[in-house]
Formats: structure tokens, sequence, C-alpha cells
């Protein structure tokens, strides 16, 4: 027989035994809390708190960091984490929430991003990653690898571009001056849209010299208003000068590659790179190093237009300032250039593993490795020799060149050069470069690029599970808070699912 049982009186359950009943020991957020110490971050952060100013800190640092790892661990938006550690059980005793306690408002994630900035958040990157060496990770060769983050921004059209510039400088002006901002036109010209993809391209070009005019207008009017609005009238000179060019009196699309283009005026730091010829984005580079056993060491970001060799320095220096030194780093050809093996292996003692780029002439003539080279001579396909050359003190590159009448007699000629005479030009570490090119024949060298490929999954991970394809926030500094606070949690996460487990402890 169905029957409805009779209604009962709730039984009033202390928080504490709630949670013993309901949390489970296999959960990554237990075992995580276990094995790492999280006491140090309210002494780290407490400068940055007034003692006797304000209410009661009650969104202590701590729950905070805390509801960080959870946040990147599930891939939360701001409102999300609010939403789970409200209702989430798991997530309320991780960062220490008692069970009948209401969630922080979202707004409260952010403010503590921005309240630690990029140096607390690194600060506490290394206080976690030195708990994780304490215990014996970590550590060994290091692999070293940028991978592409997507600006979040949409990308404008040129006209578009400079409309969004004309908007920027109008409400400058009209924080300081709301009666010239009426007159020129006020809200309907700041967010004019005018659907220029609907046009043809003669209506387009048309647009493009309408728009150009209107912004050129705007700049003179603006000039000497002061120094905020002069900020943004600079930023709408430096799209049109990067944008537009004037040719034959005809204002027109700039057709020429453009040095550190602007791409956003909301994203200012995003560029255009490349991650090959053929596969382009626009946004940033996160380089990171990782240890043999799967841990972040250091991770940080750049525009997408730099380039990953000239991070390699800055970001092993930090490393060793902050945690230990490498003895061995491997990275890709970017990472492998004279200057950087002599900081590495002269100036800091690390052997730096890389390969070098090929050869190549664009030409189609002799390599430089058809050369026999060497420190005072170097001699050529044909078998000639000279001991002549040029030392530039500036760069230490040396250049040695052959006599005209060699080069003019020789069989080879049509192969090797199209001037009177052959030069050819080696750099201030040669020899360093040289005995690098020797150890990349041996098979501890392709051992260490076997390793140097772990890097890659770890990236992927950081990308496909903690949201980094793609940045959450506008600007470099916050996506290297994004990029740190994702190092720490996929370190925490490791760590929990390393420790205890039944594979080789320090190497699975």
């Amino acid at each position: 027989m169905f029957s409805i049982p009779n209604s009962r009186q709730t039984t009033f359950i202390h928080g504490p035994t709630v949670y013993e009943k309901l949390i489970s020991e296999d959960h990554i957020l237990y075992r995580i809390n276990k094995l790492i110490d999280f006491t140090f971050v309210n002494n780290a952060c407490s400068d940055l708190y007034s003692l006797d100013k304000g209410r009661p800190v009650k969104n202590t640092p701590e729950m905070m960091f805390r509801s960080a790892i959870v946040q990147y661990l599930n891939d939360y938006s701001d409102r999300q984490m609010e939403q789970s550690a409200r209702y989430d059980i798991m997530t309320k005793w991780f960062i220490g929430l008692s069970i009948e306690d209401n969630s922080y408002d979202h707004s409260a994630l952010g403010d503590f991003r921005d309240r630690l900035g990029e140096e607390m958040w690194k600060k506490l990157f290394f206080a976690i990653l030195k708990q994780i060496e304490s215990e014996g990770f970590a550590k060994g060769t290091q692999q070293v690898d940028a991978t592409h983050v997507i600006a979040n921004i949409a990308i404008p059209a040129t006209i578009d571009f400079i409309r969004q510039g004309i908007k920027v400088v109008m409400y400058e002006i009209e924080k300081i001056n709301p009666k010239l901002y009426n007159e020129l036109g006020g809200k309907k010209v700041a967010t004019k849209n005018e659907k220029v993809y609907k046009l043809n391209i003669n209506d387009k070009k048309s647009k493009l010299v309408e728009v150009v005019k209107e912004a050129r207008k705007l700049i003179e009017i603006a000039d000497g208003m002061g120094p905020y609005v002069e900020e943004k009238v600079n930023l709408l000179k430096r799209i049109l000068n990067e944008n537009v060019e004037v040719k034959n009196d005809n204002i027109q699309k700039n057709k020429d590659k453009v040095k550190d283009r602007l791409v956003s005026v909301v994203d200012e730091d995003a560029r255009h790179g490349a991650k090959s010829d053929k596969k382009k984005f626009t946004g940033y580079k996160v380089n990171s190093m990782m240890s043999e056993d799967g841990f972040i060491t250091n991770i940080n970001a750049t525009p997408g237009n730099g380039y990953d060799g000239d991070v390699l320095v800055p970001l092993v220096d930090e490393k060793i300032e902050n945690s230990s030194k490498p003895m061995k780093i491997v990275g890709d050809s970017h990472y492998g250039s004279g200057d950087n093996r002599y900081e590495m292996t002269v100036m800091r003692g690390i052997t730096l593993v890389a390969p070098f780029r090929e050869d190549f002439n664009p030409t189609g003539l002799f390599t430089q490795k058809e050369f026999i080279i060497e420190d005072t001579c170097v001699t050529c396909p044909a078998g000639s020799r000279t001991m002549d050359f040029n030392y530039n003190v500036k760069s230490g590159k040396k250049t040695f060149f052959f006599e005209k009448k060699v080069c003019k007699n020789c069989a080879l000629r049509k192969r090797c050069t199209k001037q009177d005479r052959r030069t050819i030009t080696i750099g201030e570490h040669y020899e360093l470069v040289k005995e690098a090119k020797k150890y990349n024949k041996t098979k501890e060298y392709k051992e260490d690029m076997k390793g140097r490929s772990k890097i890659e999954p770890k990236q992927g991970e950081m990308k496909r599970f903690q949201g980094m394809a793609r940045a959450k926030f506008w600007g470099l500094s916050k996506l290297n808070i994004q990029a740190t606070i994702t190092a720490i949690t996929v370190n925490v996460k490791r760590f929990a699912n390393v420790v205890g487990s039944s594979c080789s402890l320090k190497m699975c």
C-alpha cells in the first residue's frame, strides 16, 4: 500500500557535523586541503588591508584565495562561483564558509584579484611552489614553451575602429565639458553605429573618408583640453596613423604592415600574432616553465607579437630569485639563440638545450653550413680560405669576406653569390653555438627533446579545462593574473593527484 509518511520537525544539526558526514575524502578539494597549507595567505596579504578603517574583513584573503582555486579548477565565471559558494557543500567546506552562511557577492572575487595585483599573485604562486618543492617535487630539468591566448575582444574593421577612437575621446570630453559634448553631437555621435558591413566597396571608401575627416576635426577641437582628453586623443591619432594613409591626395586604408599595431581600444595590450605562416591570432602569448614531473614553475604573459626567446631570461631569473635554480632548461628553437645560451650557460651556470633553425638563404644560394667556419678564418665550398674580417664592436659580430678576384674566377660563383664577393657573418657567441651544435648530435640531446613535448599537454590542460584558451579580462596585467591563478590551480591539482597515488611519485 502506498502511503505518505507523517511530517515531522527537522532535526537541527551542527554545521561541522554535516560536513563530516557528507564530505568525501576522495574529492579533489579534500585532497588539496589535506596537502597544501593555506594559512600563510592571510599574513602575506595583511598589508593590503587597513588595520583601523572600514568594516571588519569578512571575506578573508585565505577564503578568497581558496575560492580562486575552486573557480579556476571548474572554469567558473564570477557569478557561477558565487552560486557554487552558496549552494555547493563541497565548495562551502573548502573555502571555509559555515553551512548556513550565504555566499559573498560575485563582485568580491574581482575586487580581490585587483587588490592583490600581479606582484602579490606571483608571490603566492611561489609560496605554493615552495611547499611542493619541499616534498621533493617540481625540480630537475625544466621545459619551456609558449602558447597563444585569444583576446576577449571583437576585432573591428578600420571604419569601426576609428569610430571607437572617436567614442572614447567624446566620453572624456563629456566628463569635463558637457556643453561642448552636446555641441559636438553628444551620444548620437559617440555611439554611432553605421553597419558598415552592409555597404558596397565604393560606399565603404566614401565612408572611410567621411569618418577620417570627422576624427581629424575632433582632434583639433579636443587639443589642449587636459591630460585625460589628451591621452584619448593620442589614441585616436595612433589609430589614424596605423590604419589610414594619404596617397595622391586620397584617403585610403594603409596596406603596409605596421609594427606593434594597436588592434582594440577596449584591450590596448592585445596584438596580432602568429603561431605559423598560416595560423594567426589576436591576443597574447603565455610562456611557461614546467618541471619533469608536471608542475608549472613559472609563467608570464606577453602581447601576441612578442618573441618567445626574449622572455627566457626574465622567466628564469624570477624563478631563481623566488624558488630554486634549474640545472637544465629544454625549449624549442625560439629560445636557442646565441645570446640566450650565453646568458644561461656562462652567466647562470644553466645548460640550455634547444634545436637550431635550419640555415636558410632566400636567394637559393649556398647557406653558411656549406662553409667551414672557425674563429679566425672561413673556408668556402670551393676550398678558398680567408682570414680577412671586420669586427662590429657594438654587436660583437665578425664579417669575413673573400677577395673579389677569388670569387670572380670561382667555378661555384653562380651557386654562391650574386655580389662581387661572398661574405659570412658570425655572432658574438659563435663558439658557444658551435659547442651546442655538437651536443645536438648526441643521444642525450634526443632524450632531452623527448621530454620537452610533455609541456604541450600541460598547456592544453590549462587552456581546455582551466579556461586559459581565451583571456577572461582586458589588459596584459590582468592576463598575467589569470595565467598565475591558472598555474596555481594546475599545480595544487597535480600535487593532490600525485601524492599517495600508485604511480611513480616524482615522474608520473
